[in-house]
């Protein structure tokens, strides 16, 4: 068994790799594509099963006096354009051709150059090829006697349309957001990055699932030491599916025990460009609209792609706020119940004696008091992302009106600490990517608060900065620029200069390998 917690954690990530590749290569053997149809069919019935999507249709091509058979998956592929970019070809190929033209035209490469009226068509000798090719969109084309397989591109399911992302609104700026189909993101990218210089690499993962997932940056600005790990780490992943962005995500943390986010991701394409464009690299999973980005700092999660479309005064202003809005989230509840535990004196007599006459029939002391509140948002919160959106809407409002009345009226809670609470979650919305780090930092400092006070808070607060200067994302210091130091890179990250002040000679800020 491993020693040390790191090597313990990739213990668990690839312990399975044995396992996995095994199976793997049941999967992807060489087993050769048979003469005969016949055999042919049994040879797909035998991998895929009596699958109710598998489509085989048979049909003749004149000028080879031989059987054939389209194979596709429904509900994978365009039938439009099999229809008339395949079959109709084949089946009206010249009947009238003379018996040197016909032997010339058994050639499995005049009809992928000459007869098939498809974009991008190849030929195989692999059954199993073949059988991946197929459930990744493809349709196949087996003809007798030739031993081989037609693989043609003609992938045509349906997908989500491009509208504007949920989790990431804005006020100025594109409404465009990624959707669930990886080469219709790879097209968003395109159309903001018309440059040779922007860089893709495609991977499959996934033992079952075969997902498509792209590695992207841009050449000469992404640190080519964070690439190579970036492309290190994904492809070492073995797991039997991918169906989501967050499984890679926790296969290439560093820190898989922190509550601090180390990986980021986004929803637009703007957004990522603009990280491409400061040396960061995208990582593309098909199945999901969320694009993982890396390296991910702590100064991000105060940011946002509008900050650049807005005056920078404006934009520096709503960083403070947004700053500000982190320290209440997290420290608001703690600051309540360490002044009203142990450190009266810091506010006017006539307020304290109000608190204390609100307080009076109170059951419980305000750490408890302050817990269940906090435990009744995060539950209302949760039922409302939960449920169906027009009910979850209903049940957040209503909820949180109905229940703060009622612990008032009950005496189970005091108007003061709702306000607290209230105050607590509309801040703890405006920085929504640190939200889990959020909830734990804010228990946190309560129960320090609630041992020794303001000390408590203060000694959280030291932690929680040692802990963040620990932090690396793929080699880069979590709070960089700021821990180190690094003046240059200063102007774009708790404020913002204007664009002018902005420019280097390599036109952008990118990031600097620690060494």
């Amino acid at each position: 068994m491993p020693r040390k917690i790191s090597e313990f954690f990739q213990y668990l990530k690839y312990s399975a790799e044995e396992k996995s590749l095994n199976r793997s290569a049941l999967i992807t053997g060489d087993e050769k594509i048979a003469s005969s149809i016949d055999k042919i069919i049994d040879q797909l019935k035998n991998n895929l099963g009596e699958s109710s999507d598998l489509i085989i249709r048979s049909f003749k091509i004149e000028s080879f006096d031989s059987n054939s058979v389209l194979v596709y998956m429904d509900g994978l592929v365009n039938k439009h354009s099999l229809e008339f970019s395949v079959l109709t070809p084949l089946m009206q190929h010249r009947k009238n051709c003379t018996t040197n033209n016909i032997s010339r035209k058994l050639n499995i490469d005049f009809l992928i150059n000459d007869v098939i009226h498809s974009l991008y068509c190849f030929q195989s000798s692999s059954m199993h090829t073949s059988i991946e090719h197929l459930l990744n969109g493809h349709a196949i084309v087996f003809i007798e006697n030739t031993n081989k397989s037609i693989i043609i591109d003609s992938k045509g399911w349906e997908t989500r349309n491009i509208t504007e992302p949920a989790t990431e609104a804005v006020v100025r700026g594109s409404r465009e957001g990624f959707n669930e189909n990886i080469q219709t993101n790879l097209t968003l990218i395109r159309r903001r990055l018309k440059t040779p210089k922007f860089k893709t690499e495609g991977i499959v993962l996934g033992t079952y699932s075969n997902t498509s997932v792209v590695i992207c940056y841009i050449e000469g600005i992404a640190d080519k030491r964070i690439i190579e790990e970036v492309k290190d780490r994904v492809k070492k992943i073995k797991i039997d599916a991918i169906l989501e962005s967050g499984y890679i995500e926790q296969f290439i943390d560093d820190h898989p025990l922190t509550p601090l986010p180390t990986v980021g991701y986004t929803e637009k394409p703007d957004a990522l460009v603009g990280k491409l464009l400061e040396g960061r690299v995208g990582i593309l999973c098909d199945g999901t609209p969320f694009v993982l980005t890396v390296p991910h700092l702590f100064v991000e999660s105060i940011q946002t792609a509008e900050d650049y479309y807005v005056n920078p005064f404006y934009s520096s202003t709503l960083r403070i706020i947004r700053l500000f809005a982190l320290l209440l989230t997290t420290s608001l509840p703690a600051f309540y119940v360490a002044v009203k535990t142990f450190h009266h004196e810091i506010i006017p007599f006539d307020l304290y004696m109000s608190i204390a006459a609100v307080r009076e029939g109170i059951p419980m002391p305000s750490f408890m008091e302050a817990l269940m509140m906090i435990s009744i948002f995060e539950l209302l919160k949760e039922a409302g992302l939960r449920m169906p959106r027009a009910i979850g809407q209903a049940v957040s409002i209503v909820g949180a009106v109905v229940l703060g009345q009622a612990t008032v009226e009950a005496g189970i809670a005091t108007p003061l600490m709702v306000i607290v609470i209230s105050i607590t979650a509309i801040t703890g919305f405006i920085v929504p990517q640190l939200d889990i780090g959020i909830l734990f930092l804010r228990v946190l400092l309560l129960l320090l608060a609630n041992v020794v006070g303001f000390f408590g808070i203060a000694l959280g607060v030291v932690l929680v900065f040692i802990h963040m200067c620990n932090l690396r994302s793929f080699g880069i210091n979590y709070l960089y620029p700021v821990s180190p130091i690094v003046p240059a890179d200063l102007k774009d990250t708790y404020f913002r200069f204007p664009f002018w002040k902005l420019l280097f000679d390599d036109t952008t800020i990118s990031l600097r390998k620690n060494d």
